[in-house]
């Protein structure tokens, strides 16, 4: 969906875009009757099937996100909901900060900080399975997330986690499946949603265990090069590995629970996967390490409706009792234990590691075929950016995204990852150096908007590269000075200052960064021409040549500053202050007056030169006029005649006063 021409909404007046899920775009958006900043999600309505669910979905997420907001600091907000000009509209609360997708695009995280953000989520499912409400006039005991995943969990400017988008939430106590759109993501699904589409508090319990995995490794528990293997693999009921080093023991025995194939084996609330984390936090013992952990490693098949006929009592009881248990209730009172024979014991021994080696040599053979198949793609891929069948920058980017989902540093994609970070570069490129480099072709805000994109595109192939964080920062403060400039927002142009700064630092020898600084500083009022000119100087030293546009709108400012100075001068006339005023205007005439001789031909340069000139002369001939002592510019006329008139109206004062006293 397009963000509206008009770019307001109702009372709302977008900002940016801020992303895509689903059918829902998501704005920065500025509530201009209470003047909070807002995250605006819109779906354009339709008559379509879809459309109509995920409104409907919206709809009921918003209103169960409020009642839960209302008991759980971390839930966002819902300032309202409902039909606008043509969309569904939800207004959120704005969280600054990163997401989790963010944070792990970088890499693992610390195990630390990584189980307090599962604790402080598995709190909030906790409320949520938990709330009792009356929504629609239908009462409500629990409700679940739904799409519980990385891009969801925010961490806010107060390092606070934060729970995001309840636009598929549903109460516990509805019946209705989820339909296919509104599965969510699939890497985070549990096996028995992906089988039947139904969810309950299960379902985010795995979605939260799995993102925990993802968060402490690096990996997700089950990778695969399409949604549908990846799907199969999820549904297969093979365990996927355990967490690899340096993963701590008992945090990967809680995680080898909470993903075991068999859904009674794992945890079953949150407030209990919520104490085994706060244990293993603490130091403390976790009950999971107790466990006999092999039983959920074992390959579960979902119940079919023979199955329990099939099941013999001895693995019925191997699965739910543990074996200490079981073999204290058979043995006879007073009696040893039974010793199993020597030769079962092999036996079992043997096929556990003849198991454990199949299950290693077939996923290591799907790892393989699976990176064979993604590095064919690559190559595809690239050949086709490099012959230029593909050429337009968010094609190429819709291409990047399908071919490196789960995969986007793989080595097998190496090529393929240059050639489309090239490309994102250019484009953005293409718009800096045209403000660059041409003075006759403004460059707007939705171009600034483009290059933005296209940037963040080349920063998800290498997220650590410095010189793109500059030239990001270039672009969102071009577009914060051109926001500030129109509406007169100082707090705008502060965060553009703010912005060219840290570019500035990210790259030093660039004269982007000087060069945006210098039109905000001449964007301020009254503008600081000292920092301008200095900023222009940098971006010289840098390689810049300044052209007609910067020497023009830097002769602007001097000129302006220069009628300041004069006109004060009138309020300290015959002063001395007078000549330091004069002077301050004279020598800035003469600065403008050499900067419009310089941009002559651009814009009124010429009549701002004629002006100049006859302003500094004014300026001069009344300093000079103070160094011969004529304080008052005044003719002798003029003054003859002022102190006559004077010396006239004493005279008639004095007769006027003995008269009256005669009368008397």
């Amino acid at each position: 969906m397009i963000a509206p021409a008009s770019r307001k909404l109702g009372k709302y007046e977008i900002r940016q875009k801020l992303g895509r899920g689903g059918m829902a775009d998501v704005y920065l958006a500025q509530d201009t009757e209470s003047g909070q900043t807002v995250a605006l999600k819109l779906i354009e309505h339709s008559a379509d099937a879809d459309t109509c669910a995920s409104i409907e979905a919206e709809m009921r997420g918003a209103t169960l996100q409020a009642r839960l907001a209302d008991v759980d600091p971390r839930v966002v907000r819902v300032y309202g909901a409902g039909d606008l000009e043509g969309f569904f509209h939800v207004a959120m609360e704005y969280i600054d900060g990163q997401d989790l997708a963010e944070l792990m695009g970088r890499g693992k995280l610390e195990v630390e900080f990584a189980v307090d953000v599962a604790l402080a989520v598995a709190q909030t499912l906790e409320n949520a399975h938990k709330l009792e409400a009356s929504v629609g006039g239908k009462w409500i005991q629990g409700i679940v997330h739904g799409d519980i995943k990385p891009k969801n969990i925010r961490i806010d400017s107060h390092a606070k986690v934060r729970v995001l988008d309840f636009g598929i939430a549903k109460a516990l106590s509805l019946s209705r499946k989820l339909t296919r759109n509104e599965f969510g993501s699939v890497p985070y699904a549990s096996p028995e949603r992906l089988d039947t589409g139904e969810v309950n508090a299960g379902s985010d319990l795995w979605s939260l265990s799995v993102m925990l995995y993802e968060m402490v490794t690096g990996l997700r528990p089950y990778e695969a090069e399409s949604t549908e293997r990846l799907e199969r693999m999820i549904r297969s009921g093979i365990a996927p590995p355990p967490a690899p080093d340096p993963c701590p023991e008992p945090l990967r025995r809680i995680l080898m629970k909470a993903l075991a194939p068999d859904p009674d084996l794992r945890y079953q609330s949150a407030s209990v996967i919520g104490l085994e984390l706060a244990s293993f936090r603490a130091g403390g013992k976790v009950t999971a390490a107790d466990e006999d952990i092999d039983a959920t490693r074992r390959t579960f098949r979902r119940a079919e409706p023979d199955d329990e006929t099939r099941r013999t009592a001895g693995e019925e009881t191997r699965r739910t009792v543990e074996p200490g248990a079981a073999l204290s209730e058979a043995k006879p009172a007073g009696k040893p234990a039974a010793t199993k024979p020597k030769s079962e014991a092999v036996y079992w021994v043997n096929r556990t590691i003849a198991a454990t080696v199949l299950l290693v040599v077939a996923m290591a053979a799907w790892a393989g075929v699976s990176d064979y198949h993604l590095y064919q793609n690559g190559q595809a891929f690239e050949r086709q950016v490099t012959a230029e069948q593909i050429t337009d920058p968010a094609q190429i980017w819709t291409q990047w995204a399908e071919l490196s989902q789960n995969h986007p540093a793989s080595i097998f994609l190496r090529g393929p990852r240059a050639v489309a970070r090239d490309k994102f570069i250019a484009a953005a490129e293409h718009t800096i150096e045209r403000y660059r480099n041409n003075d006759g072709q403004p460059v707007y805000e939705n171009e600034w908007q483009r290059a933005h994109t296209m940037l963040l595109h080349a920063l998800s192939t290498d997220p650590d590269d410095k010189v793109l964080h500059g030239k990001l920062r270039v672009c969102e403060g071009q577009i914060a000075r051109i926001e500030g400039s129109a509406r007169g927002d100082i707090a705008q142009l502060n965060d553009a200052i703010q912005d060219f700064q840290e570019a500035q630092q990210s790259s030093p020898q660039s004269p982007d960064p000087p060069l945006g600084l210098g039109r905000v500083y001449l964007s301020l009022r009254p503008a600081d021409v000292e920092k301008a000119t200095a900023a222009f100087q940098q971006a010289q030293t840098n390689g810049y040549r300044m052209g007609p546009r910067e020497l023009s709108q830097l002769a602007d400012a001097y000129r302006d500053r220069a009628n300041r100075a004069w006109r004060d001068s009138f309020s300290v006339r015959g002063m001395p202050q007078e000549k330091d005023e004069i002077q301050r205007a004279a020598d800035d005439y003469k600065r403008a007056l050499d900067l419009y001789q310089q941009s002559e031909g651009w814009g009124n340069a010429g009549t701002r030169i004629a002006e100049m000139q006859s302003s500094l002369e004014s300026a001069n001939t009344r300093l000079q006029q103070i160094a011969d002592g004529q304080n008052d510019p005044e003719s002798a006329l003029q003054r003859h005649n002022r102190v006559a008139g004077a010396i006239i109206g004493l005279i008639d004062a004095l007769r006027h006063k003995s008269t009256k006293k005669d009368d008397q």
